[in-house]
């Protein structure tokens, strides 16, 4: 099993394990981070409650002043608007304090506009300055509470203070504003007065993350924002913090949140304080372990030499296979190694036929993909595509990097959205195997089409979701199609109830009028003449409509041989299949009329046609006039013409109809209106 020169890998690990001074390195390292852990939580502890002992000595400061502000507030000279006798009892106040507090003071009252009435800074009767809608000041006058206001730079003082504001109430009513300014060196002093260690370090931070007051240096810091990496720190409640102070010396430490104010303290202990214990401990243990460690190194050198260079050789042998290069085993002399070296080589021929094998699987898996006439997307269960097809980029415009990473719902139809979004979750879910939908999509630009999405699950062994394919069809055109061949189907059978309501109506007209049947039978087939020669003209436009003017044209065509005998006048104007049919029987009553009894009855006649459009569009005026035929003595009785006229006119257009005898002929007014006229079926 093993040649004679050869050593295993254990008895080298075996041999180099025993060289070395781990266990008790091991040993020794836990005793002293336990040590670092006891000494840093005591350090942490004893920080904690200096912090929170220190802010209920800022609290009770602070609430000193602000019980002060609040017995001025209820003077009477201030209640009775008597501002100079309440100034000059602010003075004493604030010359009591002076003997009894350090730090200079100010008492500032405002109306509510922000007006100034009474300030110690100034003499009684100075010009006082305005600060109309001070936010803090709003606070107070909504609240009618005091507020403790963080630090600023006051418009008088000209330096940072802080502000204890409190309302003026009369009968319930906030009248003004009472704050007292207080120096930041009050709350540097009462910060002095808890006798920290010397190299201890407390600071007072307002709610703007600036600093109020700290033990040293309080002069340079005031007003200075506290670090970056403070501001991090999570201070709804008091906690431990480490990192650089403001004198970019590290620092371990406690932050306490006040109540009152809303006010951090942070106490901080130099981190060369705590580490000390740690550092002598280190000492101590490096100075053994070095000895210890001399002597595995030399030990080390003479069985890590043996295991090393094969070992390396290893690495190199990996990485040319994972390079897919070709490996030659070696003979190292180490049993386990040369085994590793010859599984690394077998591996390496498997691996590089599998690899062949399967680029020339996903290359026929994507030409079929990208050949394929429909899209094709896989979608994780987030539902964003994980590869597309050319097909599905060409559907909506996009480009393959743009899909990538997009939801599917990016171009759906809002309306059909909820639907497909609902089958999905299932799907994701695995209560469903595979879904479709049709829907209506939007393409980059901006166009509309109708697609046909399948989705299908793809599960591992368990059943559990891993992506769908989706295959999305675009069925715009085929939509498109059966929505014509609908709209074609329903205007025939519209087109044709309505013809052979008028047909009807024709010969029940022509029947009733009291003339011989031959005669009724003639006037019935030209009225048809007249009804198929309108159709012949939407045949023509596919009965989109057709021209006001053209229809005149057919109609009067008989007549037109001597260009004066009909004239026709107006705008261009494209009426829509069911007025033109309406008209045209009009027009053919009209010029049978005149053929037999009108102006065109006599070689003379003329026939004068005008139409124009008024109202904006509104309304389609046309006038008939017959000149120079024979003269009417006496007013004709109305006949079948007349009535079928004022019928089709008034109640098919809901227009108006005037007819009027004169002398020279018949007049007849017409004026339908356009809405009327526009509409699309007959």
């Amino acid at each position: 099993m093993f040649s004679s020169r050869g050593y295993t890998i254990r008895q080298c690990l075996m041999a180099f394990g025993a060289a070395l001074v781990l266990p008790s390195l091991i040993f020794a390292a836990i005793l002293l981070w336990r040590f670092a852990s006891a000494e840093r939580s005591r350090y942490e502890e004893e920080a904690l409650g200096t912090a929170q002992r220190i802010m209920a000595a800022v609290d009770r400061e602070l609430v000193g002043i602000q019980a002060a502000a609040q017995a001025l507030a209820a003077s009477s000279s201030l209640l009775e608007d008597n501002f100079e006798a309440f100034q000059r009892q602010a003075l004493m106040t604030l010359q009591s304090w002076s003997r009894q507090r350090s730090g200079d003071y100010a008492v500032v009252v405002r109306d509510i506009t922000g007006q100034q009435v009474a300030n110690t800074r100034l003499p009684w009767g100075s010009p006082l300055p305005r600060s109309a809608n001070l936010p803090i000041d709003q606070q107070v006058i909504a609240t009618k509470r005091p507020v403790i206001q963080d630090l600023f730079t006051g418009s008088t003082a000209e330096r940072p203070i802080i502000s204890i504001r409190v309302p003026v109430l009369k009968d319930g009513i906030v009248t003004h504003v009472l704050s007292i300014a207080v120096e930041p060196r009050r709350i540097a002093d009462t910060l002095l007065t808890q006798n920290l260690p010397a190299s201890w370090v407390a600071t007072v931070i307002d709610r703007a993350d600036r600093v109020v007051a700290r033990t040293r240096r309080h002069d340079a810091f005031v007003g200075t924002r506290v670090p970056d990496d403070f501001l991090r720190a999570p201070r709804e409640a008091d906690g431990i913090w480490e990192g650089r102070n403001l004198e970019r010396t590290d620092v371990l430490g406690a932050y306490a949140r006040s109540g009152v104010s809303g006010w951090t303290t942070f106490v901080g202990v130099p981190a060369d304080i705590v580490q000390a214990p740690l550092r002598q401990s280190l000492l101590t243990l490096l100075g053994l372990g070095v000895g210890l460690l001399l002597l595995s190194v030399l030990l080390a050198r003479v069985f890590g030499r043996r295991i090393a260079i094969p070992v390396q050789g290893l690495v190199d042998q990996a990485q040319r296979v994972g390079r897919g290069e070709f490996l030659a085993v070696p003979d190292t002399g180490l049993v386990e190694i040369d085994r590793v070296s010859s599984a690394l080589a077998s591996a390496s021929t498997e691996l590089r036929e599998r690899e062949a094998a399967l680029g020339r699987s996903e290359a026929r898996l994507r030409a079929t993909q990208d050949n394929a006439a429909v899209g094709i997307a896989e979608v994780g269960r987030d539902g964003c595509f994980i590869s597309v097809n050319e097909a599905r980029c060409r559907l909506t415009g996009h480009t393959r990097e743009e899909l990538i990473g997009l939801h599917f719902s990016h171009a759906t139809d809002p309306a059909a959205l909820g639907q497909d979004l609902d089958l999905f979750g299932r799907q994701v879910a695995g209560e469903l195997a595979a879904y479709t939908t049709d829907s209506k999509f939007r393409r980059k630009d901006g166009s509309r089409g109708w697609a046909r999405v399948t989705s299908t699950a793809v599960q591992d062994a368990a059943g559990a979701f891993l992506y769908a394919v989706r295959v999305v069809e675009d069925i715009t055109e085929r939509r498109e199609a059966d929505r014509r061949q609908r709209l074609l189907i329903d205007e025939l059978n519209h087109r044709v109830k309505n013809t052979l309501a008028t047909v009807q109506s024709l010969a029940w007209q022509s029947s009733r009028s009291g003339v011989p049947p031959q005669v009724a039978q003639e006037r019935f087939q030209e009225r048809l003449l007249a009804l198929s020669r309108t159709h012949n003209l939407l045949n023509e436009t596919h009965w989109e409509g057709a021209s006001l003017g053209t229809i005149l044209e057919t109609e009067l065509g008989p007549y037109m041989a001597a260009p004066s005998r009909v004239r026709l006048t107006g705008p261009e104007v494209q009426l829509p299949p069911k007025p033109a049919v309406v008209l045209g029987m009009a027009f053919h009553e009209l010029a049978t009329n005149a053929a037999k009894y009108g102006a065109l009855s006599s070689a003379a006649g003329q026939v004068q046609v005008d139409w124009n459009v008024e109202g904006d569009g509104a309304l389609l005026t046309i006038v008939w006039r017959e000149l120079s035929g024979p003269l009417i003595e006496t007013k004709p009785t109305p006949g079948f013409g007349s009535r079928l006229l004022r019928q089709i006119i008034t109640r098919e257009l809901a227009g108006q109809l005037d007819i009027r005898f004169e002398r020279e002929g018949v007049r007849c007014t017409m004026a339908v209106p356009m809405e009327s006229a526009g509409q699309k079926a007959i």
